[in-house]
């Protein structure tokens, strides 16, 4: 194989690329070869990393290295997405979550390609992620034929608007919504909660850990102690959750410790006059830019539902969360079906074409 076919996207604050099925290897192995090939990241454990990433096309952040690989089935009217992360600094690549971000791409590529309307029904595009085994619903909403646009936080132009709705989105990679069976749980005298919502996530009060929840990311990342505490706050709850990961086995302290994608990290303060609650949010190796469409999702969620750590802060079916680039908006509604969590992204196409690998 000298070349893959590939959709170079953004989907609301992340990029990467969008590859077909069809256009891949079947075995796992030579699947995140040709990710690592296309990102530019260390091939191998040993190989020193190179944070500029100049051999791929990765932007030296986790969240431009982003892969999803689609299967199309247009007799079921379902996308099948399987999402891949990779970091710049190692060779890991982690199967085990979904990006809602991303996913906000994938309709702008099925428009391309000419077969949104084989698959939509009622001008919703349904996608089943492998990863989470969850069903995400998006619509790509259009005006005499035109795409509608919209600014979102920390894209400053305006882009095709994408409606994101996640069906049913409790117990992702856990047994249910509270995993360790409580609301709140006391880790290492820090209260947390502890929810999986579409991604699997630790709730902390900024106030608990001495900060104010206003800290810069520069001043976030001077705070070393802090981090790595808050890192084994985020190991030890990831235990308790009892996350597994994609091949349905649980995760030790080690795996969670290495993870790159497991379990997030939401740190909380109140809201002002335009937000109803305030969210510096981590990935957890690093301070996400703005906040995840999935950890925004999940924070939502627990604002929604009455006794744990958020809902202290500000409960509500609709929420405002400030973050780093400005103000996201979540929302939660009951549907015949169960519970929706929703909100809505933009998403572009950079360019479409071949990578090639030329030492295949």
């Amino acid at each position: 194989m000298k070349n893959i076919n590939l959709y170079y996207v953004r989907g609301g604050t992340s990029s990467g690329v969008v590859i077909q099925k069809k256009d891949l290897p079947k075995d796992k192995s030579s699947i995140e070869n040709i990710a690592r090939k296309i990102f530019g990241v260390p091939r191998t454990e040993n190989q020193r990393n190179d944070e500029t990433q100049i051999e791929g096309i990765g932007k030296g952040k986790s969240t431009s290295n982003k892969l999803f690989i689609i299967d199309i089935n247009e007799e079921e009217k379902t996308v099948y997405s399987t999402f891949l992360q990779l970091e710049n600094s190692s060779s890991k690549v982690s199967w085990d979550v979904n990006c809602g971000n991303m996913t906000t791409a994938i309709p702008l590529v099925l428009d391309d390609l000419g077969i949104i309307d084989k698959v939509s029904t009622d001008k919703k595009i349904k996608i089943y992620n492998t990863n989470t085994k969850k069903f995400i619903y998006c619509s790509l909403p259009k005006e005499e034929g035109v795409s509608k646009v919209c600014i979102i936080p920390g894209i400053h132009n305006s882009y095709p608007e994408v409606d994101i709705f996640f069906k049913n989105p409790e117990a992702s990679l856990t047994s249910s919504l509270f995993p360790t069976g409580n609301k709140t749980d006391k880790i290492k005298d820090i209260n947390v909660t502890c929810i999986d919502a579409v991604v699997p996530m630790v709730i902390i009060k900024s106030e608990d850990l001495g900060l104010s929840g206003k800290e810069s990311k520069l001043d976030l990342y001077q705070k070393k102690e802090i981090i790595s505490y808050i890192d084994e706050i985020r190991v030890l709850a990831g235990e308790k959750m009892g996350i597994k990961n994609k091949s349905g086995v649980k995760m030790t302290a080690i795996d969670l410790k290495k993870s790159i994608t497991l379990p997030k990290v939401a740190l909380i303060s109140k809201g002002d006059d335009v937000s109803d609650i305030s969210t510096i949010y981590l990935t957890p190796k690093e301070i996400h830019n703005s906040v995840a469409v999935s950890g925004g999702a999940c924070l939502s969620y627990a604002c929604y539902i009455e006794g744990n750590i958020a809902s202290e802060l500000y409960k509500g079916d609709s929420t405002r969360i400030k973050n780093f680039s400005g103000v996201s908006d979540f929302g939660v509604q009951k549907t015949p079906g169960g519970i929706e969590l929703y909100t809505k992204r933009n998403a572009q196409i950079y360019m479409k074409g071949e990578f090639y690998l030329y030492d295949d």
